[in-house]
């Protein structure tokens, strides 16, 4: 039974063989006109390829076509190239495409609407998305902001088709465009990745909607004499370039300045928001300004840390060398001239953050009044020094009296206090020796008292003090002047805090 299934087997291979054999036969032949779905050409009976058969692709059923029709082209106009995706593709109705080929068709836009009539009224509003990089330095800031502007052009009405027709950027230069520009711009290379930051609409009353996204660097005026505890008002002046207020009239609209809800900016508070106008006239007429202002207050909290704390601690720090023994002048002068440079490098660096101006700031009274606390520390110690190691009286050399005429005006002096002595008015002359006598003299050149007539006692000179007792007293007072200033310079700096403080705090908004 195994050997007959085997043979069978055998069998039914030989016959598939042969059969396949005469198939490519008569394919080769032409004797059938289609061939195989595939075919494997790799496994031949001599290794070779044989020939292409005549027609190797299944032929298409009946009930479907040879030919498949290509894709069905929409009418679309000649002009239509703008964004039109309400557009209802049904010939029958009313689309957007075929009214605004319509109005273009007498539609002029070099010329403003209404011309020789009224002016055209512009009401415009303005979204503030982004604010920030406020310098000092160069006094501007730059703005991110929506400028939505609308008016009415008669001839773009529309009332057969009732509703709103939008455009796109690339069709904007057929409709008539207010030529508004931004009076304190300095740059505007700012331009949006997407290319597309501007929109245009048309309602069927002729009314027109148009917005543009602005990314501009504007100069703001600032004035620096509170600083830092100033208040800023940066501007965004816009006007018309062209057009007189005989043409055009700039207008705020409802709600003219919106801010947007994210604005956050390091070194100042946002405080709110102004609108105005501000009109210019000029030679060649007068023309209609917009005006928004932003009050921006600016935050203390920097310059607490970076130079008030800092200028009181190198302050107090000076104020060390009172508690230092005049006798160690190393330390003092090193503490002194150290302190001394380290606030005039302290003022110098808030000084290359801002413009070189002339008007005296918050900061700089500070700054001046703590270097000059400094200063004095050092020269405290100076006077200290010297006294300290002084080892005889204090006096001027006779050249320098007799020079100066110091010795007539203690010799006038002496005859005044002689003559009230003796309740007399001082004689005007007589010689010198008279004058120290009081007026009268012996022979043997010893004073006598008038009412006696007796000689007068001369009186005892005092002892002069050695040179230890000298070096001593001089040294007493030099460590009494430091006592002293231990208890100036503190409170004199202390009620400065208090008058600069309480001044500079009730102006300060934020």
């Amino acid at each position: 039974m195994a050997m007959s299934k085997h043979m069978l087997v055998k069998i039914s291979l030989l016959v598939c063989a042969v059969l396949s054999q005469y198939g490519m036969v008569l394919e080769a032949m032409g004797v059938f006109p289609y061939g195989r779905y595939t075919r494997d050409v790799s496994h031949t009976a001599n290794g070779a390829l044989p020939p292409p058969a005549v027609n190797s692709v299944r032929p298409p059923p009946e009930d479907q076509p040879e030919t498949f029709p290509g894709p069905r082209e929409i009418p679309r106009d000649k002009e239509d190239d703008f964004d039109n995706s309400t557009i209802d593709t049904v010939d029958d109705k009313v689309t957007p495409t075929k009214v605004f080929v319509s109005m273009l068709k007498k539609y002029d836009e070099r010329v403003r609407p209404d011309f020789k009539g009224s002016p055209v009224k512009i009401f415009c509003r303005l979204v503030v998305n982004n604010l920030g990089s406020v310098k000092a330095a160069s006094m501007d800031y730059i703005v991110t902001v929506f400028m939505r502007q609308r008016w009415i052009d008669s001839r773009l009405q529309h009332y057969d088709y009732n509703d709103t027709i939008i455009l796109s950027s690339r069709n904007l230069d057929r409709v008539w465009l207010p030529d508004i520009f931004f009076v304190n711009e300095k740059a505007a290379g700012f331009i949006s990745t997407t290319g597309n930051n501007k929109m245009l609409r048309i309602y069927p009353n002729g009314e027109v909607l148009y917005s543009e996204k602005y990314t501009m660097l504007l100069k703001c005026r600032m004035n620096f004499e509170m600083f830092p505890m100033d208040t800023q008002v940066c501007t965004l002046q816009t006007e018309s370039y062209s057009h007189t207020d005989k043409d055009l009239l700039l207008i705020w609209d409802e709600n003219p300045v919106v801010l947007s809800g994210d604005i956050e900016l390091p070194e100042y508070i946002l405080r709110g928001k102004r609108y105005t106008t501000c009109d210019n006239d000029r030679d060649i007429g007068t023309f209609t300004c917009l005006e928004a202002q932003f009050k921006l207050v600016r935050r203390l909290g920097f310059y607490l840390l970076s130079s008030y704390i800092p200028s009181i601690m190198i302050t107090v720090l000076s104020w060390l060398t009172f508690w230092i023994s005049p006798e160690i002048a190393p330390a003092r002068v090193a503490l002194g001239i150290t302190t001394v440079l380290t606030s005039t490098a302290l003022f110098g660096v808030n000084r290359q953050t801002m413009p070189r101006f002339s008007y005296i700031r918050a900061m700089d009274i500070w700054m001046m009044v703590c270097i000059s606390f400094v200063f004095g520390a050092l020269v405290e110690f100076i006077a200290v020094h010297f006294i300290f190691k002084r080892h005889k009286k204090f006096g001027f050399p006779k050249k320098v009296r007799n020079l100066v005429g110091l010795n007539k005006h203690w010799k006038f002096k002496y005859r005044k206090q002689v003559a009230r002595a003796r309740g007399e008015s001082p004689p005007f002359g007589g010689s010198q020796r008279e004058l120290l006598a009081g007026g009268n003299t012996s022979q043997d050149n010893t004073p006598l008292d008038l009412e006696q007539g007796t000689p007068k006692k001369k009186r005892r000179r005092p002892r002069r003090r050695t040179a230890a007792e000298v070096t001593l007293l001089y040294q007493t007072r030099a460590r009494r002047i430091d006592l002293v200033s231990r208890v100036v310079f503190p409170t004199t700096f202390t009620f400065f805090n208090i008058a600069y403080w309480t001044v500079y705090l009730s102006w300060y908004e934020a």
